[in-house]
């Protein structure tokens, strides 16, 4: 992916900075993408749950940078193979404020929008819901869980997101056997998930539930004052768009935009999500 993603930086004009800093007990990665031009702004973009700073989200990222967008993206607690962190329920909740100190040192001041899928959407409501984020202009989330529902249907159901033409054109990014995502055990040493002690292949779920009854989206969500453009899809087995039109109800303010078709994992690449999403930085 690194390879691939450095020959399109350069056709672009546009760079890549990778930097590391102290975090959860170890160090996370940050990966900083310069438009070739002077930014426009600065987009801080948290990745969903299994996944790491740049997965599956180049097909989002790429025409932000475009657009003249600084985007810094960066390993969850517990995510990444350059990263060493460990995930913990009562550490995660402050990553985000982490990687904005880290994002903005020593850089020239931008306005600051907040971009976050699955559980990165979750983390980004919350630290929106708190003090010290009056700075930031707007936030867009993709498919943000209030819960997660788990099950063989579900399970179905991203299968068959999983098989779409969207999926394969993702190859461009990651490879073909790079676009398949990790599911359990499957390709942990690709995309890790570290969590204190030993949970096995699935031990990571009951974790990301708890953390989720922790964040208590719903109580939170009325305390939020920044604009915010909240997208998922009729499509998403994991995380109901119903999940979405409540915190909408509850959001003062927040848009709702409900896709059809797409599954929770494809939602970032989705050409609508994207277009949505440009637009509202935009």
């Amino acid at each position: 992916m690194r390879a691939r993603l450095g020959a399109w930086l350069a056709a672009e004009g546009a760079s890549l900075e990778t930097v590391s800093y102290p975090r959860a007990g170890g160090h996370a990665r940050g990966c900083r993408l310069v438009p070739a031009g002077a930014a426009r702004g600065r987009v801080l973009l948290a990745h969903g749950a299994g996944n790491d700073a740049l997965y599956p989200l180049l097909a989002l990222c790429k025409p932000l940078l475009r657009a003249g967008w600084e985007i810094f993206a960066f390993d969850l607690d517990g995510h990444g193979r350059e990263s060493t962190t460990t995930f913990r329920v009562d550490a995660i909740v402050d990553a985000l404020a982490g990687a904005a100190e880290r994002a903005e040192a020593g850089r020239p001041a931008l306005p600051l929008h907040l971009l976050g899928h699955s559980l990165g959407g979750s983390l980004v409501l919350h630290a929106l819901s708190g003090p010290g984020w009056e700075r930031v202009v707007s936030a867009a989330v993709l498919s943000a869980p209030i819960r997660l529902r788990i099950g063989a249907r579900v399970a179905l159901g991203e299968l068959r997101g999983f098989l779409r033409r969207a999926t394969f054109a993702q190859r461009e990014h990651y490879g073909m056997w790079g676009v398949v995502p990790a599911v359990g055990p499957l390709k942990r040493g690709a995309y890790p998930f570290r969590l204190d002690g030993a949970p096995g292949g699935f031990g990571y779920v009951a974790g990301v539930q708890a953390l989720l009854a922790q964040l208590a989206l719903e109580e939170a969500a009325p305390r939020i004052r920044t604009p915010v453009l909240l997208v998922y899809s009729r499509g998403d087995a994991l995380v109901p768009a119903e999940q979405g039109k409540v915190l909408a109800s509850r959001i003062p303010g927040a848009t709702l935009e409900v896709l059809d078709g797409a599954s929770h994992w494809s939602v970032p690449f989705d050409a609508r999500a994207v277009a949505r999403v440009a637009g509202w930085l935009a």
